[in-house]
């Protein structure tokens, strides 16, 4: 799950959870210019996958890494 606010979703006991940046857009930041924009959902999207490969017995809260993993690639 990613949620803005993860001390919800974990208080209830979802197992995986990906800090998200706010109420109103949780996967994104449209303040920000496009190319931050996009490598801000990129490390959100990362993350995400990265919980889903992560054993877990408890609930886990997952945050976006500083960086992109992997270059973003644009189909032409």
């Amino acid at each position: 799950m990613i949620s803005a606010i993860p001390m919800v979703p974990i208080s209830v006991g979802a197992h995986r959870v990906i800090e998200g940046v706010s109420l109103q857009h949780v996967c994104g930041n449209p303040l920000l210019s496009k190319d931050r924009d996009n490598a801000l959902m990129m490390r959100i999207t990362e993350a995400a996958l990265r919980s889903l490969q992560t054993p877990v017995d408890k609930p886990t809260l997952f945050k976006p890494t500083e960086e992109p993993q992997r270059e973003l690639v644009h189909a032409s």
